[in-house]
């Protein structure tokens, strides 16, 4: 499967391009430290800037947010409704962003952190 044309496979996407699985968006698969910083560099206007490249899968209409979930929480938060992400999209269905999403190491020591927590 290839991207559209127009489509690159990194670029900045807006805030309000991307889609979160329900699921996903509910689990809260980050650090509060990780979106502190975050809320930080939105507030500072660096967020553009943000490496690693956030990944999305784009299904032919939508971009499904696979990683680094805190930043685009930390956007949501703060109201910046146009903050802009750079970002490696693949092809792919919003599956493929949530198979992604629970196989990153973020999301592993998330669940780590909350079984020894208690969380």
């Amino acid at each position: 499967m290839k991207l559209p044309a127009g489509v690159l496979g990194r670029d900045y996407l807006k805030f309000l391009q991307l889609s979160v699985d329900d699921e996903l968006a509910s689990k809260g698969l980050f650090a509060d430290a990780a979106l502190q910083d975050a809320m930080a560099d939105v507030r500072r206007g660096l967020m553009r800037g943000a490496q690693p490249a956030m990944k999305v899968f784009f299904d032919g209409c939508q971009f499904w947010l696979a990683s680094h979930f805190h930043r685009y929480e930390a956007a949501r938060r703060l109201g910046a409704r146009h903050q802009e992400f750079w970002c490696e999209i693949q092809p792919g269905p919003k599956d493929h962003a949530v198979r992604y999403a629970s196989g990153t190491p973020d999301v592993m020591r998330f669940h780590s952190e909350r079984s020894t927590t208690g969380g």
